[in-house]
């Protein structure tokens, strides 16, 4: 290349060069990802120191009262997952109560009161009580296998399983004249009140 074609080469390039920077458009800073996640976790780390904070406040301030302790616990937990960052849980519905399992309290009708045991147990006893009160109740106790309490118009069944070791107790007004009380197969049994506190206690095994 001649000395004419290298001065004229010369300034052709830095015009380029020139048009070229004029051209590219500038890129903004981006903030490293270590700075960001550094700052979001001394935030969440101040979240939770404040949060702590105010739990310890309320419960020193619910010392001794039963019902707010509990309301606190339900709302530390809620406030320290929502200051962590946990997945809260999905609702569970709660589960509907069943009025004929557990225990049950009713007003039996006048006159007589019909007990009826579907079946005979492996294990457990039937007690009848007589009360001063003017209603009726009935509890399952102790032992194994499920039970529904189930209330009629004209008294009260229990529907049990034959492998159940549970026991069941059932109160009824000394007013009533007259017990029915009907274990499985076998025949009825009358039980005759005649004031508070009486008591019977029957085996639910089946006769051997």
């Amino acid at each position: 290349m001649s000395q004419d074609q290298s001065d004229l080469a010369e300034p052709r390039a830095r015009r380029l060069s020139a048009l070229l920077r004029e051209a590219d458009p500038p890129v903004p800073p981006i903030a490293f990802p270590a700075e960001r996640i550094a700052r979001a976790a001394r935030r969440r780390a101040l979240v939770r120191w404040r949060v702590a904070a105010a739990i310890a406040v309320l419960a020193l301030a619910a010392v001794g009262v039963a019902p707010v302790r509990a309301w606190i616990v339900q709302a530390a937990h809620a406030l320290w997952a929502a200051a962590a960052g946990t997945p809260k849980p999905a609702a569970i519905p709660p589960a509907a109560a069943n009025p004929t399992a557990g225990a049950v309290t009713f007003s039996p009708a006048s006159g007589s009161f019909v007990l009826r045991v579907a079946r005979t147990q492996a294990a457990g006893t039937l007690t009848v009580e007589t009360t001063d009160r003017a209603v009726a109740s009935a509890a399952v106790s102790g032992g194994r296998g499920s039970a529904e309490l189930v209330v009629l118009p004209d008294g009260l069944r229990i529907v049990n399983d034959s492998g159940a070791t549970a026991s069941y107790v059932v109160r009824v007004p000394a007013t009533i004249g007259r017990i029915a009380v009907g274990i499985g197969p076998a025949a009825t049994r009358a039980l005759v009140p005649s004031e508070p506190g009486q008591r019977w206690v029957l085996d639910l095994r089946a006769a051997r």
